[in-house]
């Protein structure tokens, strides 16, 4: 058995979902799935049930696995070392910030960030949140690093490094490529909204290491935007909290 440890938002399911259908050595209760409207894969049928947090592990097998591998997901919300063997961990690495913040709000509380769907209101929103995590260290989008002794998969690679995931994966034996392209491409369509707003924190966080403002263009039409991501940074631009309409992308 091997587990998938994973923080809220963190993409466990399409972990599960992935490797089943697209590795050869792992079981695959269904050939085919879909993304529900939040992008997320809870539909997929689990090889075992989910390990909360507040509820006993249970190993004990939801299908028969034909000599296949099988897979749990942790899905406890803490973040030690819980010292299972043959773990698959999932890591909140810097440019998975925005999206994880994202995903956890809506697909794990139900809450759509985005009231308007303007871009001027995503950035103040994770300007708060940027500015919140680079003061506190105990912020559930600093935890969930590498350790050692288990398979540390940055959760950005899913979207940005696809084939590093693979290589890590590997011991899982052959990959159906076919398969897994198709699956890889329908998740990153159905998470467009969580990729762009990392898009959005990459654009910001450029701007402030070149230390000026800059244009971005949304929906055909050129607004200035003010610099209100902190995205390990820990200086404030002088009026983060204010923005004037003029800055904003409306």
């Amino acid at each position: 058995m091997y587990y998938i440890h994973y923080p809220p938002g963190g993409f466990g399911h399409y972990m599960l979902q992935m490797c089943s259908i697209c590795f050869e050595d792992v079981y695959c209760p269904q050939s085919d799935s879909e993304f529900d409207s939040n992008g997320s894969s809870h539909s997929f049928p689990k090889h075992h049930k989910t390990w909360f947090y507040d509820e006993p592990h249970d190993p004990t097998p939801l299908h028969d696995f034909e000599g296949k591998q099988s897979i749990c997901l942790i899905d406890n919300n803490n973040d030690q070392d819980l010292h299972m063997p043959s773990t698959i961990r999932m890591c909140i690495d810097q440019r998975a910030r925005s999206i994880v913040y994202q995903t956890c709000i809506e697909k794990a509380q139900g809450i759509a960030i985005q009231e308007s769907g303007e871009d001027w209101q995503v950035r103040e929103q994770y300007s708060l949140m940027y500015h919140h995590v680079d003061t506190a260290s105990d912020h559930f989008l600093n935890r969930f690093q590498p350790i050692d002794g288990v398979v540390n998969i940055n959760i950005s690679d899913l979207f940005f490094h696809p084939t590093k995931v693979l290589q890590q994966l590997d011991f899982f034996g052959k990959c159906d490529y076919g398969r897994f392209w198709t699956l890889w491409n329908d998740m990153v369509l159905a998470n467009k909204k969580y990729y762009r707003a990392e898009h959005l924190t990459t654009l910001v966080k450029n701007a402030l290491n070149a230390e000026f403002d800059f244009a971005l263009f949304v929906s055909g039409r050129r607004s200035r935007v003010g610099v209100f991501f902190f995205f390990g940074h820990t200086r404030r631009p002088k009026h983060w909290l204010s923005t004037p309409s003029s800055l904003r992308c409306n």
